[in-house]
């Protein structure tokens, strides 16, 4: 039996997860049913990888990034307490482009990484600004140590 790719199973996912949303949003109004599916999401992933990451606080830059997903990347800064990527190719956001549904696609997948980063890097800042599924050239993922208040 052949393990299927991350972007056959967030295809899966999603169409599972669309016409739940899509149900949602009639009942409880968009910005609501985004909210409740986004949270749900994001801190299902971010358990999950935490139950499968025992260490904490790795720099972001060590190792190689997951090979199974399905994006282009180009390092901008690698110092000892700041590490800069962008993602120039994504094929969530192609996917989610194509079936017309980049908002739920942000749900399933760039809608997880502020809280999978803060599970899995306390001692880092992550911050990002754009998304490739919201349509921008790249998506800009920046991480820096937080100092301690000593």
């Amino acid at each position: 039996m052949s393990k299927i790719s991350m972007l056959e199973a967030v295809k899966i996912q999603s169409r599972a997860i669309i016409p739940v949303v899509k149900a949602l949003e009639v009942e409880l109004g968009k910005e609501r049913a985004h909210e409740l599916v986004g949270n749900a999401i994001a801190n299902s992933w971010a358990e999950l990888l935490a139950s499968r990451s025992p260490e904490r606080n790795t720099h972001p830059g060590e190792g190689e990034p997951a090979a199974e997903f399905p994006v282009e990347s180009e390092v901008v800064e690698h110092t000892d307490d700041a590490y800069a990527l962008n993602f120039t190719g994504c094929r969530f956001a192609d996917y989610f482009r194509e079936i017309g549904e980049p908002e739920i696609g942000a749900l399933l997948t760039c809608g997880v990484d502020f809280a999978a980063e803060a599970k899995l890097r306390p001692d880092w800042e992550f911050a990002r600004t754009q998304t490739r599924m919201q349509g921008a050239a790249f998506c800009d993922f920046r991480w820096k140590r937080k100092r301690s208040a000593s």
